[in-house]
């Protein structure tokens, strides 16, 4: 007569390893099919994470691209200020001594200089004569054309024109006008300058100016 010996399955042993652990009577069993693999769950959670990563990206980007359109806004502004204040420096500085300035657009250089001079004579600027100020234009700071008050346009010059200058005397400026910028995406930008009493401006825009009046047209 042939002993037929059994040995306990797998799942007999996690029945006794259970018992064991729990100590207790009934014990359930656990079958290899009761563990169930999901592999299209861990898709979907992968897809998941990549859209939340891509949606960040894109936030992340939009406001990159808002702030720095507002960095180069903010820093066109402070520059041209920088210029009015120039203007407006040349204008009182001369109401408050016998001595002239001019301020020089000079577009062959891509520079503009505040100078102080003392001869009579406004069309002549000796080499000698101090230099206060020097500002730069660039590509994010561009100096397009100067119209005066007179209706003289730079760029009615074409390739002649060079620099453009507005003196500053006793009796306020020799001519009034605009100065035309661009900032770096080539948006006008308008520096008014007035003859007489009101300050030097900023304005956003190819800006109109006011033509000085003939006698004949002054009420008083």
């Amino acid at each position: 007569m042939t002993r037929t010996c059994t040995a306990p399955t797998w799942t007999k042993r996690l029945s006794i390893v259970d018992c064991r652990l729990t100590n207790k009577d009934s014990c359930s069993s656990l079958r290899p099919s009761s563990i169930v693999f999901r592999p299209s769950l861990k898709a979907m959670v992968l897809v998941e994470l990549l859209m939340v990563v891509g949606l960040i990206g894109l936030m992340t980007g939009v406001a990159m691209l808002g702030f720095g359109a507002m960095w180069g806004n903010t820093r066109f502004k402070s520059r041209a200020e920088t210029l009015v204040n120039t203007f407006q420096m040349a204008y009182e500085a001369a109401l408050q001594s016998d001595r002239r300035y001019a301020v020089i657009l000079d577009q062959l250089n891509n520079v503009y200089i505040l100078r102080q001079f003392e001869t009579l004579d406004f069309q002549t600027l000796p080499d000698e004569e101090a230099i206060i100020t020097v500002g730069r234009f660039d590509d994010e700071f561009q100096f397009d054309y100067v119209l005066y008050d007179d209706l003289e346009d730079t760029r009615d010059r074409g390739e002649t024109f060079t620099e453009a200058r507005f003196y500053a005397g006793r009796a306020g400026w020799q001519f009034g006008g605009k100065v035309v910028l661009r900032d770096r995406d080539g948006r006008p930008w308008s520096i008014v300058i007035h003859r007489l009493g009101k300050p030097v401006q900023l304005i956003e825009g190819d800006a109109e100016i006011l033509l000085p009046q003939t006698r004949d047209r002054v009420p008083f």
